[in-house]
């Protein structure tokens, strides 16, 4: 008896994944996304097909850990196996770095916003938000290590640990930034039809789905995507840290914050102050972004020379 060499179906599945291992990650996110934000879509508040109310944050908490957590361990697993599963999981544990980073990490956001604010509508918005930094400290780290915890760690394990961190030993870091920052952006896509899914004021409106598109897939993807990996690559792949930048980005821009202890200022200051930052990233690391190749990745490629058969 000769055993059977046809391949099966999840061979084959596997070999692909295997060789387009970012491809693989991608669809596996776009079409578990749609999947968990279906029956809130499906509710009055989305297309209102059905005479029930689903908020979006379970569909956006189950989506980061199965579509980005989930699908970078189960596609790193097909396609680099267990050394590249321990790779991946130990960048929960890379903490240890410069206290710096844990500073810009917490305090680098709402500070950005506060002097840009400064700038654009006068000084006094100092006086107002100094009045109420004992309230501000507690309330807004609390908001950002939660945040970190449930969300943007498991987020940035997708974009920043497998889908960045891979791309960027073929592209280089600026330009994996950039390829990541729209797929990043299409990655809220569904919100835009939630009530409350981008906005804590509601349902957005016709004119400013196009608005929002925008600052989704440039104005903001784009500047986040080069700091985060900046921030990634220059603490030896913390991963922990960048969920705190992330999850700090997320609570600035919240209306909470913002009327509480921004009172009349436009968070949309945020968004080009981030614009400027990345501009100076750029510029003073050369557009490395901190990124340092290994050894291997140095080591020329040497394509061997058929040695010749003497004639007899």
């Amino acid at each position: 008896m000769i055993a059977s060499t046809q391949p099966t179906v999840w061979s084959t599945i596997k070999a692909t994944i295997a060789r387009h291992p970012a491809g693989a990650f991608l669809i596996f996110f776009y079409v578990t996304g749609w999947i968990f934000f279906l029956p809130a879509l499906l509710g009055t508040s989305g297309f209102g097909l059905f005479a029930y109310d689903l908020p979006p944050q379970p569909s956006i908490l189950l989506l980061t850990i199965v579509g980005l957590a989930g699908g970078a361990f189960l596609v790193t697993r097909i396609a680099d196996g267990k050394d590249g599963v321990r790779e991946l999981r130990s960048r929960y544990f890379t903490w240890r770095t410069g206290p710096q980073w844990y500073l810009l990490a917490l305090f680098g956001a709402p500070l950005l916003l506060l002097v840009a604010a400064a700038v654009v509508q006068g000084t006094s918005v100092l006086g107002a938000f100094g009045a109420n930094l004992p309230q501000f400290l507690p309330n807004y780290v609390l908001q950002v290590v939660l945040i970190a915890v449930l969300i943007s760690l498991w987020e940035e394990t997708g974009w920043m640990s497998f889908l960045t961190a891979r791309w960027q030993k073929r592209f280089g870091p600026v330009f994996a930034s950039l390829m990541v920052a729209p797929l990043f952006g299409l990655g809220h896509f569904p919100l835009l039809f939630l009530a409350g899914g981008l906005t804590d004021s509601g349902r957005l409106t016709t004119s400013e789905v196009p608005e929002y598109i925008f600052y989704l897939l440039v104005l903001f993807a784009v500047p986040v995507r080069l700091i985060l990996t900046w921030v990634f690559n220059s603490t030896g792949g913390s991963l922990p840290l960048v969920a705190l930048l992330h999850a700090s980005f997320d609570v600035v821009a919240s209306a909470a914050i913002l009327t509480g202890f921004y009172p009349g200022v436009d968070g949309r200051l945020m968004y080009f102050g981030l614009a400027i930052v990345a501009i100076g990233v750029l510029v003073i690391t050369r557009g490395r972004l901190g990124y340092r190749e290994t050894a291997v990745e140095r080591a020329p490629v040497r394509i061997p020379v058929p040695t010749p058969v003497p004639l007899r």
